[in-house]
């Protein structure tokens, strides 16, 4: 999303002065474990994601920076949407910002380092997920709209900053922060960089940060995965009524595909590309939302396309933002739209997929802007909004989705129909099928679904029964579920507008 409008927590830090934010205190963990042990129960496959993934409390903008402060440490559960809904990977909306852990001049020539802040977030990921970690220069320490540093020492101070993010997180008991739970095996440089100095994209600049970021993190953890910072609203027609977001293609031409063949000639080869894909129409908010995703594909070729031509034919393309919104269209739209940003970019090869956000809103807090309803949880603001912590639909179809479907073989899911606004895919999980299918058309239609194994198939509705989550009282019976014979290894099911999941039992 767009960056000038920086995360809640953050907001809060620079406005209250960035000697206040110290006074957080380190939480108290158990003394560090192995990377192995750590990452044990740990499924790298899952395509999972959640961006934003921290559960926050209430926050208004007119709340104390200490209060807020109190607040973020404090909470019991940091995680607990995370760990319910099963989502194996996270994303955290707030960077580790170099100028956050060595905010002075003082800090930055004496070797004093404050890591509260990120410890908190880091150092309390639970067993079982998995952290795309952010590195962020920012705007202070480089010449004005370029990502030159200031001179070379500057540039010699960030790597040293670079080379402790990475050992205090990497888990090899070495220099780890105490009672680091789970490291940081992946590691992303920047957040949507080509935009960050709109409008000139200084690609040259930007990849040599990301030559010299990539050298030092693999130097100091070989294992470590390196994403190029994402691609701002990856999407083909650009709806962004706002210079700030030039249209997809232009960055990819002016600032992305620059850096690979520039990286490439000097033998560095990036692990994950990544997309940040939204669409929609913005332009006609708040009367009107176009919900889009179909071009999803056609996003992911022209990628693929460039990055296979550049020599990337490994580096997997992952989307770290999607999202759309419940305002206008209702949380069922929403609900059904989430399904479909996950199970179409996953059949034709991306690799994972990161909702925004958990809990709604971004600073400054309203809800006048549509990504302060991209998230599965309400934030309490607004004259329509039920209350914080009342969670959307979207949330428990998020959570039937990952409890139907994880497990799954990833690298073989068919495509059985993609036409006339019918959309069926087939997924292996323990060796048994499971199809997933939606309809795209205004009218109800039948589908048939061949090589079932089974007397009978149960259907299970993806969205809740309901209108609202504020409804939702018993997950275990939230969800509409049917059962079908089959007949010849075939069994027929009416699609409606509600993507419907399909397992042979």
């Amino acid at each position: 999303m767009k960056k000038l409008i920086i995360p809640i927590i953050i907001i809060a830090i620079i406005a209250a002065g960035i000697g206040a934010f110290f006074i957080l205190q380190k939480p108290a963990f158990p003394q560090s474990v192995s990377a192995q042990r750590m990452q044990k129960n740990i499924r790298k496959d899952s395509p999972f994601g959640m961006h934003g993934a921290f559960s926050r409390p209430f926050l208004t903008d007119d709340i104390s920076f200490q209060e807020v402060v109190r607040m973020f440490s404090e909470t019991k559960e940091p995680y607990s949407h995370v760990q319910d809904i099963g989502a194996r990977w996270i994303r955290l909306s707030s960077d580790i910002y170099w100028s956050t852990v060595q905010p002075t001049k003082e800090y930055v020539e004496n070797g004093l380092y404050d890591w509260s802040f990120f410890d908190t977030l880091h150092g309390r990921v639970p067993s079982g997920v998995n952290t795309l970690g952010t590195i962020s220069v920012g705007k202070e320490r480089t010449k004005n709209n370029t990502w030159e540093f200031v001179n070379k020492h500057v540039e010699e101070k960030y790597l040293e900053f670079v080379k402790k993010a990475v050992e205090r997180y990497d888990g090899d008991g070495i220099d780890d922060m105490p009672g680091l739970k789970n490291p940081i095996k992946y590691w992303q440089i920047e957040n949507e960089p080509a935009i960050f100095y709109e409008p000139r994209f200084d690609w040259q600049g930007f990849s040599h940060i990301v030559e010299i970021t990539y050298k030092v993190i693999k130097e100091n953890d070989p294992e470590a995965k390196i994403a190029l910072g994402g691609l701002a609203g990856g999407n083909l027609v650009n709806n962004f009524n706002d210079p700030f977001y030039p249209i997809f293609p232009k960055q990819l031409k002016d600032f992305y595909f620059p850096i690979l063949k520039n990286l490439k000639d000097k033998n560095i080869y990036l692990d994950i590309f990544d997309i940040h894909y939204y669409s929609g129409d913005f332009s006609n908010w708040p009367n009107k939302w176009d919900d889009s995703w179909e071009d999803m594909k056609d996003v992911y070729n022209i990628i693929r396309k460039n990055l296979d031509a550049n020599g990337y034919k490994n580096t997997k393309i992952w989307i770290t933002e999607t999202a759309t919104t419940e305002k206008i269209n209702g949380e069922k739209a929403q609900a059904a739209s989430l399904v479909k940003r996950y199970i179409y970019p996953l059949s034709f090869g991306v690799k994972k997929i990161f909702w925004w956000n958990m809990i709604e809103g971004e600073a400054p807090l309203g809800d006048n802007q549509p990504s302060d309803h991209f998230g599965l949880v309400y934030d309490g603001i607004g004259k329509d909004d039920p209350g914080y912590g009342v969670k959307k639909l979207s949330y428990y179809t998020y959570k039937k989705m990952t409890e139907i479907l994880e497990g799954s073989d990833w690298d073989n899911i068919q495509i059985v129909q993609e036409s006339n606004g019918i959309y069926v895919y087939k997924f292996t999980k323990d060796g048994k099928p499971i199809w997933v299918a939606w309809n795209d058309n205004s009218q109800e239609k039948q589908v048939t679904i061949l090589g079932i194994n089974s007397k009978q198939v149960k259907i299970t509705e993806a969205v809740p029964k309901y209108e609202s989550g504020k409804e939702v009282t018993d997950y275990n019976v939230a969800f509409i579920t049917k059962t079908k014979a089959v007949s010849g290894g075939k069994a027929t099911m009416i699609l409606k507008d509600t993507p419907v999941f399909a397992e042979g039992i």
